[in-house]
């Protein structure tokens, strides 16, 4: 066993020096480069961390066969009702934290999706006012009444696009055919 691992430490020196070799021979700016990423790497799974929750299918799975098992070496039932009622109990309170943690989660996916595809609108498109309010809403900052006012114009303008948009279908299905 020793000598394993007197073996993969004198590997990981010399894969660690040829690294550190071709790391000196890089030119400036592409050093920048890996650091940005190497950063950006260290950011990323930092926030994954805080909002990953273990397998949480996998470990409420074990929780059923844990409490399976437990029954089946039970032979009288009858003197264990209250362990029993505890543990569905505390069965149904993990359904319930487990629900919750993935409304958040696809509620949280829902709303990069949307910031996302709100980013692929050109800046020309709506007036300077209106992208002010609209960038306060996405990123959830405090908003103006002059914000919301120009929201709920938005929100007019919209319905109103949508509502000629109907007619313009219409139109170009009696165009095509």
């Amino acid at each position: 066993m020793s000598i394993d691992k007197w073996l993969i430490e004198s590997e990981s020196k010399e894969i660690r020096e040829k690294k550190e070799e071709i790391f000196r021979k890089l030119p400036q700016k592409e050093v920048k480069k890996l650091k940005k990423k190497s950063i950006k790497k260290i950011v990323k799974t930092d926030i994954h961390k805080e909002s990953e929750i273990p397998d949480s299918s996998t470990s409420f799975l074990d929780m059923v066969l844990k409490f399976k098992n437990w029954l089946d070496e039970r032979t009288y039932l009858k003197g264990d009702i209250d362990k029993i009622i505890i543990k569905v109990q505390n069965l149904n309170k993990s359904i319930e934290v487990l629900n919750k943690m993935n409304k958040k989660l696809s509620s949280q996916y829902y709303l990069d999706t949307l910031k996302n595809l709100y980013k692929q609108i050109p800046p020309s498109f709506l007036d300077e006012k209106t992208r002010i309010a609209l960038n306060k809403k996405c990123r959830g900052a405090t908003r103006t009444s002059s914000d919301n006012y120009y929201l709920r114009k938005l929100k007019n303008t919209i319905k109103e696009k949508l509502n000629e948009a109907k007619y313009y279908e219409i139109l170009r299905n009696i165009l095509e055919n």
